[in-house]
């Protein structure tokens, strides 16, 4: 019984000195103090449709007032990729009991060269199992990454991933997938300018926009599950 504690010690010590080791853990420390803020004041939202990931949803500021028959709230930081997500489950996600969770990720993982489709995938299957996990009734919408004319290089990895999230959202009877991306799209393929903002890369009014009408089907209306 006591090598039985002793070893579960021994793996506590190393699961903490894991956590502790992660180099991006202290990048959104104003923005998780924000948060913690706003859920003391406010209190943790339930059945809501839960927004989360990088700078394209931050940046969405009328994305309560674009969907006022959901219960929007965005907990997006921009910059994250989905290990980051996955890292701050606690903090982001596991506080509240949404009713669906809406994910866009994968713009910042992809554009590091040092991660393959294949590892964010992975990452995807993680987190929708942790969030199945944890509630088992609520349903998950993952958004195709764009292609940013910023990012041109990186084009055949998100591609790639946007095909393998379909197949994900396909085979799972709780899991959805939009495509934002073809929308946005020229004839030729190229992405259409009109939707970005000056640096090519995050999207302009008339984006979000689109994506308003895009998002709008998916998104369960207050009360919905």
């Amino acid at each position: 019984m006591r090598r039985v504690v002793f070893i579960s010690l021994l793996l506590a010590t190393a699961l903490v000195d894991v956590k502790a080791q992660y180099s991006r853990a202290s990048l959104w420390t104003s923005d998780l103090v924000r948060f913690a803020k706003e859920d003391s004041i406010q209190g943790c939202k339930t059945n809501c449709v839960l927004f989360v990931g990088s700078s394209t949803f931050t940046r969405w500021t009328t994305v309560v007032a674009d969907f006022p028959e959901s219960n929007i709230l965005n907990r997006a930081f921009g910059g994250s990729t989905l290990t980051d997500l996955i890292y701050y489950f606690d903090q982001i996600i596991a506080p509240h009991n949404p009713s669906q969770v809406v994910i866009y990720e994968g713009d910042n993982d992809l554009a590091d060269s040092a991660k393959s489709v294949g590892e964010f995938i992975n990452d995807v299957i993680a987190i929708t199992r942790l969030v199945n996990i944890h509630f088992p009734k609520a349903k998950i919408l993952l958004v195709s990454i764009k292609l940013s004319p910023s990012r041109s290089e990186f084009f055949y990895k998100y591609q790639k991933a946007n095909e393998l999230m379909r197949q994900i959202a396909d085979s799972s009877e709780y899991i959805d997938f939009v495509d934002t991306c073809t929308p946005m799209l020229n004839p030729d393929g190229s992405p259409n300018r009109e939707f970005f903002s000056n640096d090519m890369l995050h999207l302009n009014g008339k984006g979000y926009s689109l994506w308003k009408s895009l998002l709008y089907p998916w998104l369960l209306k207050a009360g919905e599950r």
